[in-house]
């Protein structure tokens, strides 16, 4: 957030005059806060991505900000002597620096996807907060693999903005919009590329002393189970037993786990396609209720439109409705 407020006056981005009374408090008190609400970083993104016509505000933030301002994990990167085990360290100190932003690396036989969503309900949407955390993932992949270095492609769940300058200048490979996820999509091969910097004993020690001082929240099992149902619920793939898999669960334990936390598998699979259709009607000018059932894990529209009923009380001609109206707010 502080790196933020630091662009926006540099950019000429008025944030006192767009942001609301709560988002502007917010900023305000970061300047002396250790923390801020996971959805402030969120929200200002997109609202400053309209009120001040920067459609591209997430990648040009990400391609300006310092590597070194992100606390723990701006150490543990430069120690990490491989790129895969930047992308490990990455993925299990995450929660230090955000928690609004999930993770999952899903391989394929020649290629990792290191895809990253948005875990928390937004006011308008996370399109532009997912762009910045894509962009500063390849960055953070230059540290090793060199500044020269591009992915396979990246791929976002959101439409294009006008102008797709500043992202082929940045990404410099395929740029897909509107897929069923947003990633950076490298080589496998390129996982075991060494860090010349890198320093695994120093590594290990680091990851010590941050675990030995991480205290478990309550939500902390919950949130995981999210997570793994946000990056698997396109297309149906999100069930209980895969799921429950990448736990060292079972089906049943992960049920019980759950009913700890008073909830049900079930229940996490309607939080997060509520989530998920939420965004989906805010960012979406022309919505397709066929596109909107494949990313709740539908395989026809008809179940799309009863969900949309039975859980956000009217059909997709309200939704639509209300989705232009949070544009309008913008």
């Amino acid at each position: 957030m502080q790196q933020f407020v630091r662009y926006a006056r540099l950019t000429g981005i008025p944030l006192e005059d767009i942001l609301d009374r709560e988002l502007w408090s917010i900023v305000q008190s970061s300047a002396t806060r250790e923390t801020v609400p996971a959805h402030a970083m969120v929200d200002i993104m997109q609202i400053c991505a309209i009120m001040a016509n920067r459609p591209e505000i997430g990648v040009a933030f990400a391609s300006w900000c310092n590597l070194n301002g992100y606390g723990p994990l701006s150490l543990l990167w430069g120690h990490c002597p491989t790129v895969g085990e930047t992308i490990r360290v990455s993925n299990r100190f995450l929660h230090l620096e955000s928690d609004a932003l999930g993770v999952r690396s899903i391989e394929t036989e020649d290629e990792i996807a290191l895809v990253q969503f948005v875990t928390i309900p937004t006011r308008f949407g996370g399109s532009q907060f997912v762009e910045a955390t894509l962009s500063l993932q390849v960055r953070i992949l230059r540290l090793v693999l060199g500044a020269d270095w591009s992915p396979v492609r990246v791929e976002f769940d959101h439409p294009p903005p006008g102008n797709l300058n500043l992202h082929r200048t940045f990404f410099r490979c395929p740029t897909v919009f509107g897929a069923d996820r947003s990633a950076v999509v490298i080589r496998r091969e390129e996982m075991k590329h060494p860090n010349p910097n890198g320093n695994a004993h120093l590594l290990a020690y680091l990851e010590r002393q941050l675990a030995a001082t991480m205290r478990p929240s309550v939500r902390d099992f919950v949130r995981q189970v999210e997570e793994l149902v946000a990056a698997h619920l396109a297309g149906g793939q999100a069930t209980l037993e895969r799921t429950a898999a990448p736990l060292r669960l079972g089906g049943r334990s992960l049920q019980r786990r759950l009913a700890a936390h008073g909830m049900t598998f079930s229940d996490v699979i309607t939080n997060v396609r509520l989530r998920v259709a939420r965004e989906y009607f805010a960012l979406e000018a022309q919505p397709n209720l066929s596109e909107l059932a494949h990313r709740l894990g539908y395989g026809e529209a008809s179940a799309a439109s009863r969900f949309l009923r039975r859980h956000m009380d009217s059909g997709v001609r309200a939704q639509i409705l209300r989705g232009k109206a949070i544009r309008a707010q913008l």
